[in-house]
């Protein structure tokens, strides 16, 4: 299944442009600047693929890779497939800021200071994800003891995975990510260039709260406009904002 960690641990990490140290491996933002380099449809493409979990590469192989994990799959994959194995180092050699390579002697990423390796993936890649915004808060419940659950379970993976696909759909009317940047940037007041510098979980962050401002600006509105006070969710901006994934 993967190692799922809870975001507040490490969320005042995850603010800053240091790296996050799992086993000794360094786990740095990717700015949205360097995504903007490298083509946000490849970022969002590639970074999931070095990010699967045993449940994602069931439902698109429909193999149950439990017995191995996803670290020994995406490993003999790409052995026999260089284009897989040069997008794993390319990724690995950004979010380290290392020059990674594949030791076939060892069976590990490694760049000679440190070794991405089949006992400390699990972590490195839970660290990616909250890093990206690709956290699947739902999973860390999922251990389900009787088969009715199961079924349960497998539906409801089903259902969001339709939501998923539907939600990836590059319609004409769709909101891009550079329309986002505009309106962050707008909201706070920022530059363009300012808001570039974020990684998809900073920049998450600040549009959640941008969002909650705007939110409770409106009810404070319709509030002295002579709305009905049990008509209007008045939540005030400085709160916790939950860090939900996509």
């Amino acid at each position: 299944m993967g190692v799922l960690l809870p975001i507040a641990p490490l969320n005042l990490q995850l603010c800053s442009d240091d790296p996050i140290f799992v086993g000794g491996v360094p786990i740095y933002p990717i700015p949205i600047s360097e995504i903007a380099k490298i083509g946000y449809m490849r970022f969002n493409a590639e970074v999931r693929l070095l990010c699967l979990n045993e449940s994602d590469i069931s439902a698109m192989t429909g193999n149950d890779i439990s017995d191995i994990g996803v670290f020994k799959y995406l490993v003999a994959n790409a052995i026999r497939d260089h284009g897989l194995m040069d997008t794993i180092l390319f990724w690995l050699s950004i979010i380290t800021h290392s020059r990674m390579k594949f030791s076939s002697r060892n069976l590990c990423f490694t760049c000679g200071a440190f070794n991405i390796t089949q006992e400390n993936f699990d972590e490195v890649q839970a660290v990616i994800r909250l890093r990206n915004g690709l956290q699947d808060i739902e999973e860390e419940e999922e251990n389900p003891d009787n088969e009715a659950a199961r079924r349960v379970l497998q539906r409801r993976k089903e259902e969001r995975l339709k939501r998923k696909r539907l939600k990836e759909v590059d319609e004409e009317s769709a909101i891009t990510l550079a329309d986002l940047v505009s309106i962050l940037a707008s909201g706070f007041g920022l530059t363009m260039a300012d808001v570039m510098k974020y990684d998809i979980y900073q920049f998450n962050d600040q549009f959640n709260r941008l969002k909650i401002m705007d939110d409770y600006e409106v009810n404070v509105q319709a509030l002295l406009h002579g709305a009905k006070k049990e008509n209007v969710n008045l939540t005030h901006w400085i709160t916790k904002i939950k860090h939900d994934p996509e």
